[in-house]
C-alpha cells in the first residue's frame, strides 16, 4: 500500500515569524475555502431564486449548525493540543495512541450528532422564533446539513490532528477540493434541479462527505507515528480522559459562544426577513477577517503546544509577541478594506438595496473592533497551547458569552433597536481581550499547565 509523504513541521526551532507563516498561510486558505461554502450558497440561492427569503432561510439555521460544528471543532482543537505536545516531546507511542483515540471519539460523537440533529432541528428553529415565511426552507436545509454532521466532525477533527504535527498544507488542499465539490453540487441541486435551500444543504453535505473521506484516506496512508491504522482504531480510556479534559473546555466555550449567537439570532429575527438576510450576508462579507484571525490563533496554538512539549517556554513568549505584531498589521488592513467595500459587495451578492444598507450598517458598526477579537485569540491560543484550557474557557464564557446575553436581555426588551443589538459584540470583545491580557501577565497559567503536563506524561 502506497504511503503519502509526510508534511509535518517541527516549530521548536528556526526563525519564529517564518515558522508562524508556514503554519498560518495553509490554515488561512483552508478557512477561506470553508467560508467559501457559505458565500457560494448565498450567491447561488440569491441569484437562482431571486428571493431574499431563501437567503434568510439558510442564514436562520447558521447559529444552530454552528452550535454542533463549534463543539466538535473545540474538541478537535483540544485533542490536537495533546497530540502536538507529544509530537514536540518526541513521544512516538503516545502520539500514535492519541491519534487513534481522537479519531475514535470523533466518529462516535459525529454519529450521535447526526441522529440528534435530524430529530431536534425543527423544535430548536421554532424556539429561536424563526419567521413562518422561511421556516419550511430553513428546516429542510438544517435537516440535511445536520444529518451530515458525522462527516463534519471527522473532517474537522482530522484536520486539527494534521495541523498538530505541523501539516497545515494537506488540510488546506482537501478543503479547497471540497469547495470545488460544493460548487458543482450547488450548480446541480440549486440551479439545475431548483431545490433552493434544501439543495444548498445537499451540496454542503456532499462536500463534507468528500472532505471527511479524503482526510481519513490521508491519515491512513501518511508516514510517521501519527499514521492511523483502521485495525487499531479504538478509544483508549486513559488517553481519552486526558484529551477530553483538554478539549471539553474548548468545546463548551465554543458551544456557549454559539448559544449566545443563537440568542443574538433570535433578537435579529424579531426585526424581520431583511435584517436576517443582512446579518447573514455581513457574516459572509467579513469572513476574510475571521479566516485570518482563526489562522493566526491556530498557528500560535500549534506553535505554543509544540514548544511547551519541548519545554521552550521563552520561545512561546516570543511567538506570541510576533503573532500580535502580525495581527495588528494584517487584521487592521483587512478591516479597513471590508468596511470600504461593504455596500458594493452587498449589492453583488444580493440585489436588494434595503438589505445592502443594513449589511453596511452591520459592518461599519463591528469593523473598527475586529482587532480586539483577534488580539484575544492570540493570547488565548498561546495559553491553550500549554494545555491550560479551563480558565481561558471561563474568561471567554464570562467576557464574551455571559455579558452578551445579559446585554441582550436587559437592553433590547426596553429599546428594540438594531444598532443596540450589534453593539453587544464590540463591547464584549473589548472586555474579553483585556481579561486575557491580564491573565497572561498576572495569572498562574504556566503552573496549571505544568500540572496537566505531568498527568499526560504519566500515561
Amino acid at each position: 500500500m502506497a504511503k503519502a509523504a509526510s508534511r509535518s513541521l517541527d516549530v521548536t526551532q528556526g526563525v519564529i515569524w517564518k515558522q508562524l507563516l508556514k503554519l498560518c498561510l495553509p490554515v488561512f486558505f483552508s478557512s477561506f475555502f470553508q467560508q467559501a461554502y457559505s458565500l457560494i450558497n448565498v450567491f447561488v440561492v440569491g441569484h437562482s431564486s431571486g428571493s431574499t427569503t431563501a437567503v434568510a432561510a439558510v442564514q436562520a439555521t447558521s447559529a444552530l449548525t454552528d452550535l454542533v460544528v463549534g463543539f466538535s471543532v473545540g474538541m478537535g482543537v483540544g485533542f490536537s493540543i495533546v497530540v502536538a505536545q507529544y509530537f514536540g516531546a518526541h513521544e512516538q507511542h503516545k502520539l500514535s495512541v492519541g491519534m487513534h483515540t481522537a479519531m475514535g471519539i470523533a466518529l462516535a460523537f459525529g454519529a450521535l450528532c447526526s441522529v440528534a440533529g435530524v430529530l431536534l432541528c425543527g423544535s430548536i428553529l421554532s424556539w429561536m422564533g424563526t419567521p413562518q415565511d422561511i421556516f419550511a426552507e430553513a428546516q429542510d436545509f438544517a435537516r440535511v446539513y445536520l444529518g451530515a454532521m458525522i462527516f463534519s466532525v471527522t473532517f474537522n477533527t482530522g484536520s486539527a490532528l494534521q495541523r498538530a504535527v505541523g501539516d497545515t498544507r494537506t488540510p488546506a488542499i482537501i478543503v479547497a477540493s471540497s469547495c470545488v465539490v460544493n460548487v458543482l453540487m450547488d450548480l446541480l441541486f440549486v440551479l439545475y434541479l431548483d431545490l433552493g435551500a434544501r439543495g444548498c444543504g445537499i451540496a454542503t453535505a456532499c462536500s463534507l462527505a468528500f472532505g471527511s473521506l479524503a482526510t481519513l484516506w490521508q491519515l491512513t496512508h501518511v508516514e510517521g507515528a501519527w499514521r492511523i491504522r483502521l485495525r487499531d482504531l479504538r478509544i483508549d480510556p486513559k488517553m481519552a480522559r486526558v484529551m477530553v479534559k483538554t478539549g471539553l473546555p474548548l468545546a463548551l466555550q465554543s458551544s456557549a459562544y454559539t448559544v449566545s449567537n443563537i440568542i443574538v439570532q433570535s433578537a435579529i429575527n424579531s426585526f424581520g426577513t431583511s435584517h436576517i438576510a443582512a446579518w447573514g450576508l455581513s457574516g459572509r462579507l467579513d469572513s476574510p477577517v475571521w479566516t485570518v484571525s482563526e489562522a493566526l490563533g491556530s498557528s500560535v496554538t500549534t506553535f505554543s503546544a509544540q514548544n511547551f512539549g519541548a519545554r521552550n517556554h521563552e520561545r512561546m513568549r516570543k511567538g506570541l509577541h510576533t503573532s500580535l505584531l502580525m495581527t495588528v498589521v494584517v487584521i487592521g488592513s483587512l478591516a479597513s478594506t471590508v468596511m470600504a467595500l461593504a455596500h458594493p459587495l452587498s449589492i453583488f451578492f444580493l440585489q436588494d438595496e434595503r438589505v445592502a444598507n443594513l449589511t453596511t450598517q452591520v459592518i461599519m458598526t463591528l469593523g473598527p473592533f475586529y482587532l480586539c477579537y483577534s488580539v484575544m485569540a492570540n493570547f488565548a491560543g498561546t495559553i491553550r497551547g500549554s494545555g491550560e484550557s479551563l480558565r481561558p474557557m471561563l474568561l471567554t464564557l464570562f467576557g464574551t458569552c455571559l455579558l452578551r446575553v445579559v446585554w441582550l436581555l436587559v437592553f433590547i426588551p426596553r429599546h428594540h433597536d438594531f444598532t443596540l443589538v450589534l453593539m453587544s459584540y464590540p463591547a464584549t470583545w473589548i472586555i474579553t481581550a483585556v481579561l486575557f491580557a491580564l491573565y497572561y501577565r498576572y495569572g498562574h497559567w504556566m503552573r496549571h499547565a505544568a500540572d496537566h503536563e505531568a498527568e499526560r506524561m504519566a500515561l
